[in-house]
């Protein structure tokens, strides 16, 4: 292994909505694997959710759930996930505000109860059949929480909500609340110390906020074309093609 290439999945490798990758960028990544440059699955999903993309990449190293999941090699490296109490503090925070809040594990997620807010988000992702659990995090390990907010919301809960945990915002109606110091570049630190390879040329590819951690812990960064603003700022590499995974590898000439 000469390289590594952290690669964000929704609006990056994906396109629409969806977790289908194009028959162009799934040869150019079992080139990659030819050419032993590692790639490496670093997305906000979680495990239950892209367990067949895996197997059909053939990629056995990600870093899930924005940092919380990270397995080398299939070997788990760190699982994080939040302490009960701090489950609890969050809740009472959100229910005081009347926000609804989703539970998240590498193995399945519930919300608390169903709203206007949450209605519309799941329209606007695509989802459909979401679980009502409000008891979930009583048996379940959780990793991260959603809180169904938009922006002005989440403004009037931020300082109530950043002395306990991270928060990324994932869409429009809603944001990821995270473990203190988890973040996807957090989670690549883990993975090269891990390797103990602290020499080897690592880059990412991404798209929104999220990925701000993931650049500044790589060697060379590509945002989209369509990535956000702050991101692009960061970015070693902006695509100036709506193929912006397969630009990037072949600027770089890693494949």
């Amino acid at each position: 292994m000469k390289k590594i290439v952290f690669m964000d999945l929704d609006g990056t490798l994906c396109v629409g909505g969806t977790l289908k990758i194009k028959k162009e960028v799934k040869d150019a990544i079992s080139k990659l694997q030819e050419n032993k440059i590692s790639p490496v699955i670093s997305s906000g999903r979680s495990l239950y959710e892209i367990t067949d993309l895996l197997t059909e990449l053939k990629i056995n190293s990600y870093i899930l759930s924005n940092g919380c999941y990270v397995v080398l090699e299939n070997e788990i490296i760190k699982n994080y996930y939040f302490k009960p109490l701090e489950v609890e503090k969050i809740l009472t925070i959100a229910d005081n505000l009347n926000i609804t809040t989703g539970f998240f594990n590498q193995k399945g997620y519930a919300i608390n109860k169903n709203t206007r807010v949450v209605k519309q988000h799941i329209h606007n992702m695509g989802i459909s059949n979401i679980p009502i659990n409000s008891n979930f995090h009583h048996s379940n390990q959780v990793n991260f929480m959603n809180l169904y907010i938009d922006e002005n919301g989440e403004q009037l809960i931020k300082k109530y909500i950043e002395p306990l945990a991270e928060i990324e915002r994932f869409a429009p109606l809603a944001i990821d609340v995270l473990p203190k110091g988890v973040s996807k570049g957090a989670g690549i630190k883990q993975f090269i110390k891990k390797m103990k390879a602290s020499t080897i040329e690592t880059y990412a590819f991404g798209d929104q906020n999220n990925d701000i951690s993931m650049f500044n812990a790589v060697d060379f960064s590509i945002s989209m074309k369509h990535g956000s603003e702050e991101l692009k700022q960061i970015a070693s590499y902006t695509a100036q093609t709506t193929d912006g995974v397969l630009e990037g590898l072949k600027h770089y000439k890693l494949i």
